[in-house]
């Protein structure tokens, strides 16, 4: 497949846009893909930052779109609609990603403030404790999850993690995923 076959998606000129477009994106090939992530990232990146996601979450919402368009590719029934398909399937998914993460608890009302001197000695217990229960939760999580989650810990980004794990980036989202939730559960029980 040649450059100049692939230059109507990066050029976004619709009325040139092969008509096997979306079949082809379905099928899996690569060279059609690159171009469109290529010529369509900048739209993606676009709606995550009108929502306001940090740049892990971008990568994590971009990944989930992406897969989004690969199931289903065949159900978009113009190659033309695609942009706009793109377009409110990312700004969804951003939202969904900033609701995920932005899960917070409210509270009727604020505890009374304890002196310095307890608050530290509380603090310091409380916290020693609260990580001997992660460390263990943690350590009850499948090797791949475990790995992400330190690498969460130590704030690393998704390419870091990526070249240390040997893990594809499209991978990291989904893993941080499923291990988040199994943590939940387990720190749920504890």
């Amino acid at each position: 497949m040649t450059t100049q076959m692939l230059s109507p998606v990066a050029d976004h000129r619709r009325d040139e846009w092969p008509d096997d477009l979306l079949e082809r994106l379905a099928a899996g090939d690569s060279a059609l893909w690159a171009d469109v992530v290529r010529a369509f990232r900048p739209c993606l990146l676009a709606r995550a930052s009108e929502v306001g996601l940090k740049s892990w979450q971008r990568q994590d919402m971009e990944q989930r779109v992406w897969l989004a368009l690969l199931r289903n590719a065949t159900s978009i029934r113009n190659p033309a609609c695609l942009p706009g398909w793109l377009s409110t399937t990312a700004r969804r998914t951003a939202l969904t990603v900033l609701r995920e993460e932005g899960r917070e608890l409210v509270v009727d009302e604020l505890p009374e403030r304890p002196t310095p001197a307890e608050s530290d000695v509380e603090r310091r217990c409380l916290d020693r404790q609260q990580l001997r229960e992660l460390r263990a939760a943690v350590a009850q999580l499948p090797a791949q999850q475990r790995a992400v989650v330190r690498g969460l810990l130590r704030d690393l980004s998704y390419d870091q993690m990526s070249s240390l794990m040997g893990m594809a980036i499209g991978s990291i989202g989904p893993t941080r995923q499923r291990a988040l939730t199994r943590l939940r559960v387990v720190l749920d029980a504890a």
